[in-house]
């Protein structure tokens, strides 16, 4: 087993948290009070940070925010994630004045999905991307856009990535959704109650990114949906109107993987059966303006 290294984690507590707050100062005792560190060990961290360039000083009013040299650090981490979100804003704006819906550009990151880009108001409530920065675990119902185009290692992996053991229904419910999302082009989620539940504990957890309480309060709302037959819509017909969550549609890169996904959200009206196929299909016409302008080929493509 490692050992813990108090003063790694004291950076990323400082890092992340002046990410969640770009643009704003602030002092020592503030920094302290906020992440909980005594005020000597806070300043050391400080001046080392600031002697790398990773944050700025104020020597008037003595205050910190996050510094140039991040700057090249995030770009070597985004690659062809920066490049795909630069093309992507002005498509984000323009869907979402044209469809009246909130557009989010989301990517993954380790074992998480989280919100790069959110452009418009939702005229109703939203479950997910709520702002930049918002971070979600990529376990199932949620994340099926990330994982359809994956090998089926992958898929079985996320499948099961769920704190409590899914039966063979749930496992085989799964497996139809990243197919039916493959074959289709997009994924189509339901909207439902557990919705403004998982928006509260989300907007907390970007507030307090590090809390294992808010994280696990988020798992167990995603479990119950997960037991939920009906979240992932799959079919299109049959009914009369639905009423959405989310539609999503994937950016590849080079190597056919997804690195980022383009989700219209906060939908003010339930649509038709014959209404969503639309919605897709525009959402996937962006996308694949997005693919092409970075060199990007779906799997298939990138590997023939």
């Amino acid at each position: 087993m490692s050992r813990p290294a108090p003063g790694v984690a004291r950076t990323v507590a400082l890092i992340t948290f002046l990410s969640r707050h770009p643009g704003q100062w602030f002092g020592l005792s503030d920094l302290a009070r906020r992440l909980d560190m005594n005020k000597a060990t806070a300043h050391a961290t400080l001046v080392q940070l600031t002697d790398a360039g990773w944050l700025l000083r104020d020597p008037a009013d003595r205050t910190y925010r996050l510094g140039p040299a991040l700057v090249a650090v995030g770009e070597a981490a985004a690659g062809s994630e920066r490049q795909a979100l630069a093309l992507a804003r002005p498509h984000l704006r323009r869907l979402s004045k044209e469809l009246g819906v909130q557009v989010v550009a989301s990517t993954v990151r380790g074992d998480d999905i989280v919100v790069l880009a959110v452009e418009g108001r939702a005229p109703s409530s939203v479950a997910f991307g709520s702002r930049p920065g918002s971070r979600v675990p990529l376990a199932p119902p949620l994340g099926t856009v990330f994982i359809a185009w994956s090998d089926a290692g992958t898929v079985e992996r996320w499948a099961r990535r769920s704190s409590t053991r899914p039966d063979d229904h749930r496992l085989g419910l799964y497996r139809d959704a990243v197919t039916m999302i493959r074959r289709r082009g997009y994924s189509v989620a339901l909207d439902d109650d557990r919705r403004y539940d998982l928006s509260r504990a989300l907007n907390a957890l970007a507030d307090n990114d590090g809390d294992p309480g808010l994280r696990a309060a988020v798992e167990r709302i995603m479990q119950a949906m997960s037991a939920a037959d009906d979240y992932l819509l799959l079919d299109l017909g049959g009914i009369e109107s639905h009423q959405l969550s989310l539609i999503s549609a994937p950016v590849f890169d080079r190597a056919g993987r997804v690195c980022l996904a383009i989700t219209l959200t906060g939908f003010p009206d339930p649509l038709s059966s014959g209404q969503v196929d639309p919605y897709g299909r525009r959402l996937t016409r962006v996308t694949t303006t997005i693919t092409h302008g970075i060199d990007g080929r779906p799997p298939d493509e990138a590997t023939s």
